[in-house]
């Protein structure tokens, strides 16, 4: 597998339930332990930060998960973005629906209201052009 680590991220506002957010998050995760970030906003109101950091046999796990939960036309659309969606640091970035993922469905966001992956591509050398090539051959 092309892939060093997958993160997750999930901002938590105070007008959302934890459990329903964790709940989501699960979706797209293994045996891997859920961290909890207490932070505020601009305007001092409480932020909660849920992130996860998948390495190892998860990885493909994950991907099989996207591979085969994500509608073929989803998946056609990340095939089709994916020089869009990798950076010089060799990170494919993904952003999946929460609220789908709460009901269990992995979809990708059409608002802001997401689940973060940063998937980190193993490119030798660690060059955008070898990650874009890296990801075609998972996808």
């Amino acid at each position: 597998m092309n892939i060093h680590n997958v993160s997750l991220r999930a901002f938590i506002h105070a007008t959302e339930s934890e459990d329903r957010v964790k709940t989501a998050l699960s979706l797209f995760l293994f045996d891997n332990e859920i961290e909890t970030i207490k932070t505020e906003g601009h305007f001092g109101n409480p932020i909660t930060i849920l992130q996860v950091h998948v390495k190892g046999r998860d990885c493909r796990r994950f991907i099989e998960l996207l591979k085969t939960k994500l509608p073929e036309h989803e998946l056609g659309r990340l095939k089709k973005e994916l020089g869009k969606r990798i950076d010089d640091n060799c990170y494919f970035h993904i952003r999946f629906d929460k609220q789908a993922a709460y009901k269990g469905i992995v979809q990708l966001a059409t608002t802001t209201d997401t689940i973060a992956a940063d998937i980190k591509l193993k490119a030798y050398p660690a060059k955008r052009e070898n990650a874009v090539a890296a990801a075609e051959g998972i996808f």
